[in-house]
């Protein structure tokens, strides 16, 4: 009877020692994007529903806020880059 107290005491502090270790490496990273998020300011990356639009040079698609837009001839085009968008005005001359 002893050696099951003893087992199921030793089970209980197996199962703290490992969400207490698991908590705090979760905490670290939480605390690793937040100071990130500080200093650098927060992604700019694409945001969640944001349109995509398509280069018509190379294809490719990308959202719409970063994009390079240039007006041409009164209509909007977005381009990947400025390289693609000056490729698109020198062969649509």
């Amino acid at each position: 009877m002893l050696r099951f107290f003893v087992f199921i005491i030793i089970i209980y502090l197996l199962y703290k020692i490992f969400y207490g270790v698991r908590r705090v490496k979760t905490e670290s990273s939480e605390n690793q994007q937040f100071e990130s998020q500080r200093a650098y300011g927060p992604a700019t990356g694409p945001q969640a529903g944001e349109d995509l639009v398509e280069d018509p040079v190379c294809h490719t698609y990308v959202p719409i806020s970063q994009a390079y837009k240039k007006e041409i001839s009164g209509r909007s085009y977005y381009f990947c880059s400025q390289a693609c968008a000056e490729k698109y005005l020198s062969e649509n001359k």
